[in-house]
């Protein structure tokens, strides 16, 4: 369960608020620690949390503010509880320790004040007005079932009228018999049951709503309506701050070799490479260049193509093989498309090809800016390059961005940076020249944390390590979790999609990769709900929209251009990807799964460029039998 705010204010004056609120986040822990496997009943009380209902995808707004109340100019709900599957309560709370009702006026405790409306009306008034605001802007919401309760945690109340139903109290009695999300739960299938009877059109239980992506969806639409505590999104965006601050101080590598026309930018992940290349690009175009910004994988293309749009047309950016597509002006056939071969090979052949048939007319870049340049280091792709550029790679303008070293998972065969510059004999009979250029180091963490980092370099073996570590210290380990078969491993997913859930990370704030692909990783297995709702692939492979396609690889899957991509890490479901997919970006939060292997560096050297995606929060989930080797 994910409470908002996770703790009560210190100003909350109603006893019986603190009361519900207590029993709620009771309810929480025990299904955490339920689902950590503490011990049976250790501190759960009787009737027991544990008894409930499972509230892991419930979320509970607390002392949520109305701004256009339909009978008031200000209301507020006590509670609002939305359950998936089930629908949303208001639920009105009533801490008083005496009540009564004198002449249709209800007066709580000693108080002579009345009040005229009566908790359960005060309670439906604000449930219609909170529907009538929801769905007037987001009609898509209109089939979510909404109904009010009144708890009084104090006293038994045993009156009935034909103003309430019986089964919308919650009182004294119901909340020591019964754990109060089983009571919740009640309400809202009674609720259900009533709608159903009278055949309300718009209700279709069927449907399982809310589900979770609307859950989602409803407390992104009312949580800028208050504000009691850092939200994930407060915390994303100062995250988000820190990071580019930290990065930002890598300029002054830029400045000071600005007068250097080629340069090469060697550093481990995290380094900030990518903001680097961005701005290299931008200083460019304001000296009136045309930029042309390439990298290697679809992902984090469209990333670039994001931040650089703001550039205008001084800036062309693309993957490297959407740019060889371009120039030879050719749409691969599907069985093309599924041959490697075909993209390290053939494609750059006809984009050459292309290239010399407008010998004179061809349009040149006066700068090339390659990020994740360790993957497009092959001679194939370097001649399309070379003729691409304004005086060539040898004598013109470029800066090439990569981790030489340790981020090489695309193609062994792939050049060294020294194999760049001083081409072997074989090469230069060829006719490959040898390219005088700057090389400058970047060793300095702007990324991750302390901890994260660590754990990053000890999985990879990576030596040496970073220089240091910008990122202040948050005092949260990385973990890792052990499985000893799939079945295992889908649980303990589960339990961290929910654990991140119940802290803040949804959504696009969260990220499982993997060393599969969409077909074979763990996150594809949660087929059933919630989970359908809340997870989708990071890029749809080909075959994805129901067509029979041959079998492609992790590297195809990584570069080939589709206009099945789906890449949107802003808005949306929890994204899962291979970790080839996903290398450039970076995310909040990030979940490792199927690590079973580590027997070769290449294995080692995945696991890193996983690791070193995580900001914030990071979990591996490896095979029991890898246990002696992954941090060994």
């Amino acid at each position: 369960m994910r409470l908002i705010p996770p703790t009560i204010a210190d100003t909350t004056r109603s006893d019986g608020e603190r009361v519900v609120f207590d029993a709620l986040a009771a309810t929480s822990a025990a299904r955490r620690a339920g689902a950590g496997g503490g011990a049976a009943g250790a501190g759960r009380p009787a009737g027991g949390a544990a008894a409930g209902p499972d509230t892991s995808f419930w979320t509970v707004l607390h002392s949520f503010d109305i701004a256009d109340h339909r009978r008031r100019l200000a209301g507020e709900i006590d509670f609002l509880c939305m359950v998936p599957g089930k629908g949303v309560l208001v639920v009105e709370v009533k801490g008083c320790h005496e009540l009564r009702r004198h002449g249709g006026d209800w007066y709580y405790g000693r108080s002579a004040e009345p009040d005229r409306r009566g908790p359960f009306r005060q309670a439906s008034d604000a449930m219609h007005s909170l529907r009538q605001r929801l769905t007037r802007l987001h009609p898509e919401l209109g089939g979510i079932p909404f109904w009010s309760a009144v708890c009084f945690p104090f006293i038994d109340f045993t009156e009935s009228s034909p103003e309430w139903s019986s089964w919308q109290i919650i009182d004294r009695r119901a909340l020591q018999a019964q754990p109060i999300a089983r009571l919740i739960e009640g309400v809202l299938s009674q609720a259900g049951k009533r709608l159903a009877e009278h055949q309300a059109g718009w209700y279709h239980p069927e449907r399982g709503e809310p589900t979770a992506a609307q859950c989602d969806a409803l407390v992104g639409v009312l949580r800028p309506d208050f504000e009691f505590f850092e939200s994930p999104k407060s915390r994303r965006l100062r995250l988000d701050e820190e990071v580019r601050h930290y990065t930002e101080e890598q300029f002054e590598a830029l400045d000071a070799i600005d007068a250097n026309p080629r340069i090469v930018f060697d550093g481990p992940a995290g380094t900030g490479k990518t903001l680097l290349a961005i701005e290299a690009a931008r200083r460019a175009v304001s000296r009136g260049r045309r930029v042309l910004l390439l990298c290697f994988n679809r992902p984090l293309g469209r990333w670039l193509q994001e931040e650089t749009a703001g550039l205008g047309r001084g800036v062309t950016a693309r993957t490297l093989h959407e740019h060889l597509r371009v120039l030879a002006d050719v749409a691969p056939t599907r069985a093309q498309r599924c041959r490697q071969e075909f993209w390290q090979e053939e494609l750059p052949a006809m984009a050459l090809e292309a290239l010399l048939e407008r010998e004179g007319k061809r349009e040149l870049y006066d700068e090339i800016v390659i990020d994740e340049a360790q993957d497009v280091l092959r001679r194939s792709y370097l001649d399309v390059l070379d003729l691409t550029l304004r005086d060539g790679l040898a004598c013109g303008h470029w800066r090439f961005f990569g981790d030489f070293t340790w981020q090489r998972i695309y193609d062994a065969a792939a050049l060294t940076v020294e194999e760049l510059l001083d081409p072997p004999a074989d090469a230069r009979a060829a006719g490959a020249a040898p390219i005088s250029a700057m090389r400058c180091a970047l060793r300095i963490n702007c990324r991750n944390t302390p901890r994260v980092a660590g754990l990053a370099v000890a999985c990879g073996h990576v030596t040496p390590g970073y220089k240091r570590v910008r990122r202040p210290d948050d005092h949260v380990d990385p973990r890792v979790k052990w499985y000893g078969d799939g079945g295992e491993q889908l649980a303990l997913l589960r339990a961290v999609l929910t654990e991140l859930h119940d802290d803040g990370f949804g959504g696009p704030q969260v990220v499982i990769l993997s060393p599969f692909g969409n077909e074979r990783c763990a996150a594809a297995q949660l087929t059933e709900q919630p989970w359908r709702d809340r997870l989708d692939p990071l890029v749809r492979e080909p075959g994805d929209d129901g067509e029979e396609e041959e079998e492609i690889g992790d590297w195809l899957a990584a570069c080939v251009p589709s206009d099945l991509d789906a890449v949107d890490l802003r808005v949306g479901r929890i994204k899962y990807s291979s970790i080839y997919r996903f290398k450039g970006l970076e995310a909040p939060a990030v979940v490792i799964t199927d690590v079973a292997a580590l027997d070769t560096p290449a294995q080692r050297s995945l696991l890193y460029v996983g690791c070193t995606r995580a900001l914030q929060r990071l979990v591996i989930l490896a095979d029991g039998k890898v246990q002696g080797r992954l941090l060994g």
